[in-house]
C-alpha cells in the first residue's frame, strides 16, 4: 500500500543538524532549468509566483531568484531550524514553516511549485500532491526531482550500505506511483530518468562518509548498519592493492505536473 511506507524524517533531526548543513558537499545550487524552460515559455518573469516545498536552508530559490528577479518567491519547510538559516540570506524571499500537505496558501497562489529531493521526507506524499494541484495557478507547473533507487540498485551507497536501498525503496515512492496520484489530482504529467555514471575515488568518499550527516541515507540506517559498511570500506581501502576507484551510478527522475489553464 502507497500509504504504508517507512518514512525517514524522525531520523533525521533537521532542526539539530541545521547550523552545519550549508557546511555539507553538494548544497550549492545553480538556477533551476525547469524553472528558466517554464519561464521561456511564458516570455514573462515579472508577475510569477514561485513555492519551492521542502527549502531547507534556501540555496535553491535564492539561485532562481536570479532568473526571476521581480517574481514573488516563497520557501516552505517544516524545519523552523532550516528555516532560521535561509531568512538571514535575503529578505526578499518569503519563508514559511508548514506542512507540505496542508499548505497554507490560498486556491491558485504559484504559478510554478518545486520540490527537490525533499518528497521522501513527507509523511502525507498523496496529500502533499493533492494540495499542490490546489494551490496552483491554471496553466501553472508543478516539478518533482529526486532520487530514484529502484533504478540505480548499484549506486555504492546502496553497495556498502544495503539496508539503506531497503529504506529507500519503501521511502522513495516509485515515479510512476507518483505521477498516478499526480494524474489522479487532474495534472498533466511527464517523467524523466536521468542516469548519472561517474569514476568514484573511493579515499576522497570515504572521507565524506565518514560524516554521516552528508547524506540521509546513512542517517536512515541503524547504527550498527552504518558502522558495518564503514568497516568494510575502510578494510578495503587499507589494502594497498585494492583498486581506489569504482563505477558509480545514480538515477535521479524529474516528474513535471502541468495544471490544465481550464481547470
Amino acid at each position: 500500500m502507497l500509504g504504508a511506507t517507512i518514512n525517514r524524517s524522525p531520523l533525521v533531526n533537521y532542526d539539530e543538524i541545521a547550523p552545519l548543513y550549508d557546511t555539507q558537499p553538494y548544497r550549492s545550487r545553480a538556477v533551476d532549468p525547469e524553472l528558466l524552460a517554464f519561464l521561456a515559455e511564458r516570455a514573462s518573469a515579472g508577475a510569477v509566483s514561485l513555492l519551492d516545498i521542502g527549502c531547507g536552508t534556501g540555496n535553491q530559490l535564492i539561485a532562481n531568484q536570479s532568473a526571476a528577479p521581480r517574481a514573488r518567491l516563497v520557501g516552505l519547510d517544516r524545519s523552523l531550524g532550516m528555516l532560521r538559516q535561509a531568512a538571514p540570506k535575503t529578505r526578499a524571499i518569503a519563508w514559511v514553516q508548514g506542512d507540505a500537505a496542508a499548505l497554507p496558501f490560498q486556491t491558485g497562489s504559484f504559478d510554478f511549485i518545486s520540490s527537490q529531493f525533499a518528497f521522501h521526507h513527507f509523511l502525507d506524499k498523496a496529500g502533499m500532491l493533492r494540495a499542490v494541484f490546489q494551490v496552483l495557478g491554471p496553466g501553472g507547473r508543478f516539478v518533482l526531482r529526486n532520487l530514484c533507487p529502484q533504478e540505480a540498485a548499484d549506486w555504492l551507497y546502496y553497495q556498502y550500505f544495503p539496508e539503506a536501498h531497503i529504506v529507500d525503496l519503501q521511502d522513495f515512492w516509485p515515479p510512476q506511483a507518483i505521477a498516478a496520484i499526480m494524474e489522479g489530482a487532474g495534472f498533466a504529467v511527464t517523467v524523466a530518468y536521468e542516469h548519472v555514471r561517474f569514476e568514484q575515488d573511493l579515499p576522497e568518499w570515504l572521507a565524506t562518509v565518514r560524516r554521516r550527516d552528508t547524506c540521509s541515507q546513512l542517517r536512515a540506517i541503524p547504527d550498527a548498519a552504518y558502522a558495518a559498511g564503514l568497516r568494510r570500506l575502510e578494510q578495503e581501502l587499507a589494502d594497498l592493492g585494492a583498486p581506489q576507484r569504482r563505477a558509480n551510478h545514480l538515477c535521479l527522475v524529474t516528474i513535471r505536473g502541468d495544471k490544465p489553464k481550464a481547470a
